[in-house]
């Protein structure tokens, strides 16, 4: 029985040191702080990813990040993943609209700004919020693109 204790927490050492992880000099505990204190709600997700479509961090509500949510554009619904998809080296962009009853749903996806003196990480994020007091898809925005900054982006 260790035995195969051993062979699992073996097997998920390898498995993580695989996964794509946030750039050097970037302090995950502060980002998740600042990106909790600026968006945080259990109505909000943020994932960031590489230049490929992997996440490399992910902060929020896991339900909000695999909800299918208005796009605001036209009916349609999709998940924070498959708008980050999407939006990989394209311009920053925000939306908001309705959802049912008195609920709104934000968006802000696009590139990670890369601060003054530092080398570009070829990072996108996407950052939704959802319920009776999800904010507008430019606050959003701000706010994120914020947290990113104290985090060392």
């Amino acid at each position: 029985m260790a035995h195969r204790l051993v062979l699992v927490a073996i097997a998920a050492a390898g498995l993580s040191a695989c996964s794509p992880k946030l750039p050097a000099g970037i302090d995950e505990a502060v980002l998740t702080q600042a990106i909790g204190k600026s968006i945080g709600s259990p109505s909000t997700c943020v994932i960031v990813a590489d230049d490929k479509g992997r996440t490399v961090w992910r902060g929020g509500g896991y339900i909000t990040c695999s909800r299918n949510l208005p796009t605001c554009q036209g009916g349609e619904t999709t998940t924070a993943e498959a708008v980050l998809k999407a939006g990989l080296g394209k311009p920053a962009r925000f939306a908001s609209c309705p959802t049912t009853g008195a609920n709104t749903v934000g968006w802000a996806v696009g590139p990670v700004p890369t601060g003054e003196g530092k080398p570009s990480r070829g990072l996108s994020y996407v950052a939704v919020m959802e319920g009776e007091r999800a904010l507008p898809g430019l606050e959003i925005k701000e706010r994120a693109e914020h947290a990113f900054e104290k985090a060392g982006f």
